[in-house]
């Protein structure tokens, strides 16, 4: 685990997202971690990987390292992509991630969208259409009937979303833990977008503890 003090410079790799304003993504990390450098670089060749739907680490790393070969221990990587990708739990179940940290640490904006469970009657008002056959022709009016239940691809809401799990990334590097068990905390690992959007929105704040560390860094 790495010192409070370690960290000198963000990293924050743009493999094709939209939507995001990082104007806001750097007032928000200058705000919290202070005044660290924070550089953006948009990737031409893609660096995550998988082999199918689940995150390959070994050529993620292999790619991430041919485009960054400098691997200083006191800057912290995320590359933010838009690609679907998922891990196995412990029954060998694929399971889509919003987020993997280590080096570099992978956001994915879709896992956003698609990883956390959205009500349980949206699933149900889906089943039924797609037993019927006409989910693609509903889909849109379900959708319109949860608005704002849950964040959805091109969400204003991205942005705020995002800020929380760069804030994971960040104190992963930092700490070597990313989460809160406390669901009005930035930190909190949701698995619910009923959760997600409380903590990142309605809440938008670190708890006593975790403010109480990002005020020990210097």
């Amino acid at each position: 685990m790495l010192s409070a003090n370690t960290l000198k410079s963000i990293y924050l790799y743009d493999e094709g997202i939209a939507g995001v304003d990082f104007k806001k993504i750097r007032s928000f990390i200058a705000g919290n971690f202070g005044n660290i450098p924070v550089y953006l670089r948009k990737l031409k060749k893609k660096a995550v990987h998988t082999t199918g739907l689940l995150f390959d680490f070994v050529a993620t790393l292999k790619a991430f390292t041919e485009i960054n070969p400098a691997k200083k221990k006191d800057s912290c990587h995320i590359i933010l992509t838009p690609k679907l990708f998922a891990s196995l739990d412990e029954f060998k179940k694929p399971h889509i991630r919003a987020s993997i940290y280590g080096f570099p640490s992978v956001i994915s904006l879709s896992g956003i969208v698609e990883g956390p469970a959205k009500p349980k009657a949206y699933y149900r008002y889906k089943q039924r259409y797609a037993q019927l056959g006409i989910w693609e022709i509903e889909e849109a009016k379900v959708k319109k009937k949860f608005k704002g239940k849950f964040i959805d691809y091109k969400d204003k809401r991205l942005t705020n979303v995002l800020k929380g799990y760069i804030a994971q990334g960040l104190f992963y590097f930092i700490f070597g833990d990313p989460f809160c068990n406390r669901r009005a905390c930035r930190l909190y690992n949701a698995h619910w977008q009923e959760d997600l959007i409380y903590s990142q929105i309605k809440a938008g704040k670190f708890c006593r503890l975790h403010q109480q560390k990002l005020q020990q860094l210097p």
